[in-house]
């Protein structure tokens, strides 16, 4: 009989770790994602892949780089100081453009958007505020909207009911849709309205696919009526601003706060014939107990997890998912796996990771086939190009929103300044003339595609990337553009060639999925430029690629 030695023993111990080390490599190696899938990733991920983050995601795998993103701190927007409501003589020169415009938060936005490393989390703040919309036409300082994005960027990972709490009482909500001064003397519905029918659950019943329930004569079954709307509208009294930080200078920084003789007690019928009893006399805490019980109500109904996870899936992936895609993530959201409802750092990794986010169309097995993807809005065209030649601040002044564009590259999406509460673009647009087997395609961002939007997206295009910015405004002290120093070897002679420089823009810019057509005709172009300089060649391929209907529309 065989007896083993300590040292066999440690012999054959050394050995199988090996062979379990041997099996991970050679595991982690094989499921590595490909560098197409991962720029595809990090198009739906972030605000755009490039060739520092590509690496990264290789390496990491894109679950674990999803961990990492989650754990990173916030970016952020800064505080700034309030002002008073009237605009003093005194501010002259760019005091309004810096105090009474939007214009510090964009510029925030975009430095974010192109350069803050929390990527993931940008890029799912800025879905959730297209969600539960405020607008500077109304919120007009930035100081008062900095609060409301700080919101989004701390709670884009927490829990769904923690944001819907923040976010009801937060002073710039409670200005745009009325909550705050609202009174039980003449009840406001404005909010009570739009957080059920817009930031919540939606109008209609809706099964678990995102599809509508019906009647038995097949009509939709409305999700609440005009009394529950009055008995949330009753819920949403006696909140107000905190006092003023100084005269004429209003507290749009700490929550809003409670005046209970200003909130009704009678009884209000929320969702799913849910009563909330009178309370006699009013107190701060039964009033606050009507408002969380008031918003337990509705972050419990059946609708927020297909609703909420259809809204995002069409801001970070596809316009059109399938009904088992809204499923599995509405799932997620009433159900991390560890019984708790309503958890975003999940949902969002199910939207990111599904068989249906990851399967590439132009493959095949993609339920939407030709359905799937969506076309970029224009902050999410603005900054994924940009960040592909990993563009600085030496290449940037990062005043980007259409309110400082020239006019011919505005493109109609002006950041922060939404024109209703139905957000730049509604969640539901049939494309004009497209249908695909006889029915309509949804494509909400093409309800900003305009004649002259389209021809803006064009002339951004090449103005970034030839460097001809207008620069005369002092709102665009330098201009934009990239530099694309780090792909003119591509083109250079002896070694570079017209191939090698459209297969990398083809791979960073279309994940590997240009159409011939395409890449071809870039080719062309290239090889016609005899004279041309190896820089001249690098804008020609960026520009025609970028302008291209295959870069634009995102799959």
């Amino acid at each position: 009989m065989f007896r083993r030695t300590p040292n066999v023993h440690r012999l054959v111990t050394w050995i199988g770790h090996a062979a379990v080390l041997a099996m991970c490599i050679v595991t982690a190696r094989a499921q590595q994602p490909s560098t197409n899938d991962t720029v595809r990733f990090l198009e739906q991920a972030t605000f755009g892949p490039n060739s520092n983050l590509i690496t990264q995601v290789q390496s990491l795998g894109f679950s674990a780089f999803l961990d990492q993103q989650i754990a990173l701190p916030v970016s952020g927007y800064p505080p700034l100081p309030l002002q008073p409501t009237t605009v003093p003589s005194t501010c002259t020169g760019t005091c309004v453009r810096d105090n009474y415009s939007m214009y510090p938060v964009q510029v925030t936005f975009f430095q974010n958007a192109i350069n803050a490393p929390d990527q993931l989390r940008q890029r799912v703040a800025f879905a959730l505020q297209q969600i539960m919309v405020t607008s500077g036409i109304t919120i007009t300082q930035p100081s008062w909207m900095t609060p409301y994005l700080q919101i989004f960027e701390n709670d884009a990972f927490g829990n769904f009911r923690t944001l819907l709490g923040d976010i009801t009482l937060n002073p710039a909500m409670g200005r745009y849709l009325n909550m705050a001064g609202n009174t039980k003397a003449a009840p406001n519905e404005n909010y009570g309205r739009e957080v059920l029918q817009l930031f919540t659950v939606g109008l209609n019943l809706l099964n678990l696919d995102g599809s509508l329930q019906t009647d038995s004569q097949g009509h939709p079954i409305p999700t609440y009526t005009q009394p529950v709307v009055d008995g949330f509208s009753k819920v949403f009294t006696g909140w107000n601003f905190a006092p003023p930080v100084a005269s004429g200078v209003p507290d749009y920084i700490d929550p809003m706060v409670l005046n209970p003789s200003n909130h009704d007690g009678s009884a209000k019928l929320l969702l799913q014939g849910v009563t909330l009893p009178a309370t006699s006399p009013v107190t701060a805490a039964t009033a606050t107990a009507d408002l969380n019980a008031a918003l337990d109500n509705i972050f419990n109904h059946p609708n927020v997890g297909p609703f909420i996870s259809r809204n995002l899936i069409e801001h970070l992936v596809t316009s059109n998912p399938s009904p088992g895609y809204i499923a599995r993530v509405a799932s997620v959201f009433n159900n991390n796996g560890n019984g708790v409802r309503g958890d975003l750092s999940a949902v969002v990794r199910a939207i990111l990771l599904d068989t249906e986010a990851r399967t590439d169309p132009a493959g095949g097995g993609n339920p939407e086939g030709a359905l799937y993807g969506h076309l970029q809005e224009p902050e999410l065209f603005i900054a994924r190009l940009l960040r592909a030649f990993n563009t600085t601040s030496a290449t940037t002044d990062f005043v980007l929103a259409d309110g400082y564009l020239p006019s011919n590259l505005q493109m109609g999406e002006n950041l922060f300044l939404s024109p209703s509460v139905f957000n730049y673009y509604p969640p539901s647009f049939p494309i004009p003339g497209v249908t695909v087997n006889g029915a309509l395609v949804n494509g909400p961002e093409f309800a900003l595609m305009s004649t002259s939007a389209a021809i803006n997206r064009i002339n951004f295009v090449a103005e970034v990337t030839y460097h001809s910015m207008s620069v005369s405004s002092p709102n665009r002290p330098t201009g934009t553009w990239l530099d694309l120093s780090s792909i003119t070897p591509l083109i250079t002679p002896p070694s570079g060639s017209a191939a090698q420089l459209v297969g990398y823009l083809n791979t960073l810019m279309l994940h590997g999925q240009g159409s011939a057509g395409l890449l071809q005709t870039v080719t062309n172009a290239i090889n016609g430029m005899t004279n041309a300089t190896p820089l001249s060649m690098a804008q020609r391929a960026v520009y025609l690629i970028g302008s291209s209907p295959e870069y634009i529309i995102e799959r």
